[in-house]
């Protein structure tokens, strides 16, 4: 008996093993991955790709390669209910990281079978909760999380191996399309971005991530910069300053004084930043004076860099801005004053040149900012 138990475990083994050998894809499809991200939001599409092998005009359409809607494939019902697997082989799957939409429909997170039933006019896309089947043989609607109908887009040029592609990228969305032979089949994926990432930074700010000074930065100043959760950002940002491992830097007391300014409690943006500029360098200087000339702050402007000139001295790059901030507030004497002054300490051709220009501009009294 023991025998018995021992061979048939033998065989057992030897059977699992020669299923899992590593070899080309069946009927020369090649398996391809594509993945992108919106905001933090993997996309990742897993699929067969099959050859047009000279078929083409006869891919898509009743009797050829991709039935028109549904076909009598199915296992399960013998009826017109299967769609394509938009690939070959094992099933086509998309995967989102985060819940999405999907031409304006929602759908959660996760690993979808995805599938179309092909018109001429109208594809409709199919997310089915089975993602490990092979085909769509064994399809069945009741497993569906969603499906829209979409577009279909005659191509130019013939796609010999199927391919899906980010076609569109923006911000909190993207396109994907299918293509094959001369079709293609466009979808849009849009992502809640932000709060996508605020829940994502809210739990790296109670982590240990929440140690490092950069990092806080990094949390505090991206909601500044999109103008979100201010509130709760500015607390990141005094604990980039003062929290466990804080660091008084320009560049931290910076980012806190950019979220008083959001906030516009201007007052303690100021008292920030009048510790910040104790330990700026000419640049930073500078730049913090072109900053309030953006928020149309031209006196506190030409304050803060007649305070670069006292600490680094008359020298260019302070006179080059003392130009922009006379000329915000109005007055082109001293506009012009600090424009003849940074010519004569322009170290090449392009910057005297593109000063001579601006300086033309003070002369018929015309602000250049």
């Amino acid at each position: 008996m023991k025998y018995f138990f021992l061979v048939s475990a033998m065989i057992l083994l030897a059977f699992s093993s020669s299923a899992q050998m590593d070899v080309p894809a069946v009927g020369g499809n090649p398996r391809a991955t594509i993945s992108e991200e919106v905001g933090i939001t993997s996309i990742t599409i897993t699929y067969g790709r099959p050859d047009v092998n000279k078929r083409e005009g006869k891919i898509y359409g009743d009797g050829n390669v991709v039935p028109f809607g549904f076909s009598t494939t199915s296992f399960i019902t013998n009826k017109a209910t299967a769609p394509w697997r938009a690939g070959a082989n094992d099933n086509t799957t998309i995967s989102f990281e985060h819940d999405v939409k999907v031409e304006g429909k929602d759908i959660k997170a996760g690993t979808y079978g995805l599938h179309m039933a092909i018109g001429t006019d109208n594809v409709t896309l199919i997310f089915s909760n089975q993602s490990e089947a092979w085909g769509s043989f064994y399809y069945d609607e009741k497993y569906d999380a969603l499906r829209v109908d979409v577009k279909p887009v005659m191509l130019d040029k013939s796609v010999e191996w199927l391919k899906y592609e980010f076609i569109e990228h923006k911000e909190k969305s993207c396109v994907i399309a299918m293509q094959w032979e001369r079709l293609s089949v466009p979808f849009k994926v849009e992502v809640d971005v932000d709060n996508i990432v605020l829940a994502r930074l809210r739990e790296q700010t109670t982590s240990q991530k929440n140690f490092n000074s950069t990092n806080m930065i990094q949390a505090s100043s991206y909601c500044f910069n999109k103008n979100i959760n201010l509130e709760e950002a500015l607390g990141w940002a005094q604990r980039a300053v003062i929290g466990f491992n804080g660091q008084k830097s320009y560049v931290s007391l910076r980012n806190l004084a950019t979220g008083y300014e959001k906030l516009n409690r201007l007052q303690q943006a100021d008292s920030v930043m009048t510790e910040a500029l104790a330990i700026a360098n000419m640049n930073q200087y500078v730049g913090y004076g072109r900053v309030l000339i953006s928020q149309k702050r031209n006196d506190k402007a030409v304050e803060i860099l007649q305070g670069a000139k006292t600490k680094f001295g008359d020298v260019f790059s302070v006179n080059n801005a003392l130009m922009f901030a006379y000329s915000a507030k109005g007055d082109f004497t001293n506009a012009i004053k600090a424009a003849e002054k940074a010519i004569t300490q322009a170290t090449n051709d392009a910057a005297k040149k593109t000063l001579e220009g601006q300086l033309i501009k003070l002369k018929e009294r015309k602000d250049i900012n």
